[in-house]
C-alpha cells in the first residue's frame, strides 16, 4: 500500500478521481477526510494536509513583548511547532501501514516545504521508507498519471529555501514590530507590523503619497473645438493642450465664434496589434484587478480552481508555453462549451502560433485545463472566462486598426482631432477585457472645409501623479524583486489588514504608515528600500541551487538585523514622540464645518458608543454616526462631495471592505460600488439608526 500526501483537501479529492483506478472510498477520520482507491495498481490512501502543518515560532521565553528580550530573540533558536495534528497523527497512523509515500505538494518552494515536513514525520518513525515526489502543473488525469509514472525525489534544499525565507522573515518581523509597537505603545491587536517585503512595498506607496501632498497644482487651459462634416460631428483639441500663460490663452480666445475650419492635412496609419503574450502571475492578477477583484481576493480564487482541476498552477513567471503542452487539447475541451466554440473553430482553421514572452522553468502560463463540472460561483466563473479567453487570444491573429490625425485650421490657430477603428477585430474578438474604444470621424480630404458648432474653452490645474492601483503596486514589486509571485498578493493583504493602507482600488497610505516609513528611513535605508529583500531572495536561489546552507543565509541575516535593532534603540526617544503624533491624526475625520475644530471619534464614556464629535465640545455640539456593529477604522481617503475622511467598515461575517462617508448630509455613500449590497446597506441603515450622540452620551 502506498500513501499519497496532498497540500489541501480539494487536492487529494481531485487526485483520487483523476487517477484512481477502482472505485473510491472515503473515510473521516475527525475533521480530516481521506481517500481510498488504486493508482499504478497499487492501493493507495490520499491524505491531504492543511497547507502547512508545522510553523515556525519562537520559544515560549519570548511570548511577552518586552524591549529586553529584543536583542536575544535576534539569535534565538526557533523550533517548529505541529499547527494541524489531527493530519499529522493521520500520516503517523498510515506510515505504519504503508511500504510507500508519494509527496504530491504543489511544485514550488512552498510546497517543497510542506512536502518535507509532512517527509519529517515519517521519518520520525521509518527512516528507511522509500519517499518519492510527484511533479505537476495542473491536476488533470493526463499530467498527473505521467508524473505518478515518472516520479522523482523531493528535493531539500528548494525546501530549504523556503524555510530560510519563513525563519528570516519571523526573525526580522518580530523584532522589529516589537520594537515599533513598544516605542508607539501600540500593544495588542493593534500593534504596528514591520517586514521584510511590506515595509519597502509600504515606503513606495508612501513617497507616491508624499509627492501627491508636496505636488503644487498650475493652472492651465486647453480649448477644443466641436465641428461637423457630411453631418458628422467631431472633436478636434487645439495642438496645445495645455496653455499655462494667460496671454496665449487670449490668443486662442480671439477665434471664438469661427464658423469654419480647413483641413491643413491628413495622416493615416495603418498598425497590427499583436496578441496578449500568455499569463504569468502578475499579470494574471493585474487583469483581474482591472475587472473589478481585489488582488487577493483573485489569487484564493484562482488558486481553488486549480485546485479543482479546472486551470493550471496559479503560481509562474513563464510566460510561453512549453512544447509539451497541447494546445488542441485544451482548445478541444473549451470547445465544449457554446461559448467558446466559435472562437475554438475560427482558431483550428490555421496552424497554431501562440504569442510568446518570457520562458521561465518552473511552471507553464496561467491556462484552462478543463471545462468546470459542477456550478461555480459568479466570481469563480468570471475567472475561469477571463483565464480561457485569454488562452485563446493568445492563438488568434494580431488585430488590425487605422489611427487618423487630422490637423484643421481655425483662423491660424491649429486644432488637432484623432480617430482611430477597427479593421480586423482579430484578438479582440474573444479577448473582451481588453478595452478599445472606436472614434470614427467624418471621410475628410485636405483643404476641405468643416462647419465649427462650438468652440469650449476648460480651465484646469495640473494633477498630481496618480496613485497606485492594486495591480500597479504588484508590477512594481515585481520590477523591484519585492517578494515571490506567491508572496506578493499576501503581502497586499497584509498592508490591508494592518490598516496602513486603505482597501480600496487605488492605494492610499494612513498617517502610520507615514509614521512608520519616516522612523525607518531615517535609520536604515536598507530596510524601507529594495536592495535588502532582493539581495535575500538571491541568497535564497542559492540554497535552492544548493550553492549555500539554509543555516549560512540565516545566520548572515541575523547580523544585519541585529544592526538595524541597534540602530533603531539608538533613536528610541525620536521614535517614540513622531509615532504618537501620528496615531493622534489617525483619529482625525477632519475639519468641523460648525466651529472649525477637528472632528474626531469619541467612545462614550457611559454607553460604549462611538460617534464622530468636535473637539471643541461642549461649545460645539457637531456630531455624526457610526455604525454600532463591525469592525471600523477611520479611511485614508476622504470623500469627494464634503472633504471629510470616510471610513472602512467591515461586518463580523464579512471578508469585504465598505468604505462610505458618515455625514448625514452628504448622499455620496459609496465610492467602491454603485449597487448596494445587503450587507453595505445595513451598514449604512446601521449608521443612520445610531444617530450622533453629543451631551448626553459624554
Amino acid at each position: 500500500m502506498q500513501m499519497i500526501i496532498a497540500e489541501k483537501s480539494t487536492a487529494a479529492e481531485t487526485i483520487a478521481k483523476n487517477i484512481g483506478e477502482t472505485k473510491i472510498k472515503t473515510e473521516q477520520k475527525g475533521p480530516v477526510k481521506i481517500w481510498f482507491t488504486n493508482i499504478n495498481g497499487t492501493p493507495s490512501v490520499v491524505i491531504p494536509l492543511k497547507g502547512h502543518i508545522k510553523d515556525v515560532k519562537y520559544p515560549d521565553e519570548f511570548k511577552k513583548w518586552e524591549e529586553r528580550t529584543l536583542i536575544d530573540m535576534v539569535d534565538a533558536k526557533l523550533e517548529y511547532h505541529p499547527t494541524a495534528q489531527e493530519n499529522i497523527d493521520i500520516i503517523k497512523d498510515y506510515t505504519k501501514k504503508v511500504d510507500k509515500a508519494i509527496i504530491a505538494t504543489d511544485y514550488d518552494t512552498e510546497g517543497e516545504s510542506i512536502g518535507f515536513e509532512a517527509i519529517s514525520v515519517i521519518r520520525g518513525l521509518k527512516k528507511g521508507m522509500p519517499i518519492f515526489r510527484s511533479v505537476f502543473s495542473s491536476l488533470t488525469s493526463k499530467e498527473l498519471s505521467e508524473s505518478f509514472s515518472n516520479l522523482q525525489k523531493p528535493n531539500k534544499s528548494i525546501a530549504d529555501s523556503a524555510d530560510a525565507r519563513r525563519e528570516i522573515d519571523l526573525i526580522l518581523g518580530a523584532v522589529l514590530t516589537r520594537f515599533i509597537s513598544l516605542a508607539a505603545e501600540r500593544l495588542g491587536n493593534s500593534f504596528l507590523s514591520v517586514g521584510r517585503v511590506q515595509t519597502p512595498t509600504l515606503t513606495v506607496i508612501v513617497k507616491r503619497e508624499a509627492e501627491r501632498r508636496a505636488f503644487k497644482p498650475e493652472k492651465y487651459w486647453n480649448f477644443s473645438a466641436e465641428l461637423k462634416s457630411k453631418n458628422k460631428k467631431f472633436t478636434a483639441e487645439y495642438e496645445k493642450d495645455k496653455i499655462f500663460e494667460k496671454d496665449a490663452a487670449d490668443e486662442v480666445r480671439k477665434v471664438k465664434g469661427s464658423k469654419k475650419a480647413t483641413v491643413i492635412s491628413i495622416v493615416k496609419k495603418i498598425r497590427d496589434v499583436m496578441p496578449p503574450k500568455p499569463f504569468n502571475t502578475t499579470d494574471f492578477l493585474r487583469s483581474a484587478a482591472a475587472t473589478g477583484f481585489s488582488v487577493p481576493n483573485a489569487m484564493r480564487i484562482v488558486q481553488g480552481l486549480y485546485m479543482k482541476g479546472y486551470v493550471s498552477y496559479p503560481r509562474t513567471d513563464s510566460e510561453t508555453y512549453p512544447p509539451t503542452l497541447d494546445l488542441k487539447e485544451i482548445l478541444n475541451e473549451l470547445g465544449k462549451s457554446s461559448s467558446y466554440d466559435k472562437y475554438v473553430q475560427k482558431i483550428k482553421m490555421a496552424p497554431l502560433h501562440p504569442t510568446k514572452g518570457k520562458e521561465a522553468k518552473d511552471h507553464p502560463p496561467i491556462h484552462p485545463v478543463k471545462l468546470p463540472n459542477d456550478k461555480l460561483t459568479p466570481q469563480e466563473a468570471k475567472i475561469f472566462d477571463l483565464i480561457a479567453r485569454r488562452f485563446m487570444a493568445t492563438l488568434y491573429d494580431s488585430s488590425k486598426e487605422e489611427n487618423v490625425t487630422v490637423k484643421l485650421d481655425i483662423r491660424g490657430k491649429v486644432f488637432v482631432s484623432h480617430g482611430t477603428r477597427s479593421i480586423v477585430d482579430g484578438w479582440r474578438e474573444v479577448y473582451t477585457y481588453a478595452k478599445y474604444e472606436e472614434n470614427i470621424l467624418p471621410e475628410l480630404k485636405e483643404n476641405e472645409a468643416a462647419s465649427v458648432t462650438s468652440i469650449k474653452e476648460a480651465e484646469e490645474e495640473t494633477a498630481p501623479p496618480s496613485r497606485y492601483s492594486q495591480g500597479g503596486i504588484l508590477k512594481v514589486m515585481e520590477d523591484l524583486r519585492l517578494g515571490t509571485k506567491a508572496t506578493r498578493p499576501e503581502m497586499l493583504k497584509k498592508l490591508m489588514d494592518r490598516r496602513y493602507i486603505s482597501s480600496s482600488r487605488t492605494l492610499i497610505p494612513n498617517e502610520v504608515a507615514f509614521a512608520v516609513i519616516a522612523n525607518l528611513e531615517k535609520i536604515s535605508k536598507e530596510l524601507t528600500g529594495p536592495e535588502l529583500t532582493a539581495n535575500l531572495e538571491e541568497e535564497m536561489k542559492l540554497i535552492e541551487e544548493g550553492k549555500k546552507s539554509k543555516e549560512e543565509v540565516v545566520n548572515e541575516s541575523r547580523v544585519i538585523i541585529s544592526d538595524l535593532l541597534r540602530k533603531l534603540m539608538e533613536k528610541k526617544s525620536q521614535i517614540k514622540e513622531l509615532m504618537h503624533k501620528a496615531l493622534l491624526q489617525q483619529y482625525i475625520f477632519g475639519t468641523c464645518p460648525s466651529s472649525g475644530g477637528k472632528l474626531k471619534m469619541v467612545i462614550s464614556r457611559r454607553t460604549h458608543k462611538r460617534f464622530v464629535g468636535c473637539a471643541d465640545y461642549p461649545k460645539c455640539h457637531f456630531g455624526m454616526p457610526l455604525p454600532q456593529s463591525g469592525y471600523m477604522t477611520i479611511s485614508p481617503q476622504t470623500c469627494p462631495k464634503c472633504g471629510i475622511h470616510m471610513i472602512e467598515w467591515k461586518g463580523k461575517e464579512s471578508r469585504r471592505v465598505y468604505i462610505f462617508c458618515v455625514n448625514p448630509k452628504c448622499k455620496k455613500k459609496d465610492t467602491e460600488k454603485t449597487k448596494k449590497t445587503p450587507i453595505k446597506a445595513k451598514a449604512e441603515a446601521v449608521s443612520v439608526q445610531n444617530g450622533a450622540k453629543t451631551k448626553a452620551e459624554e
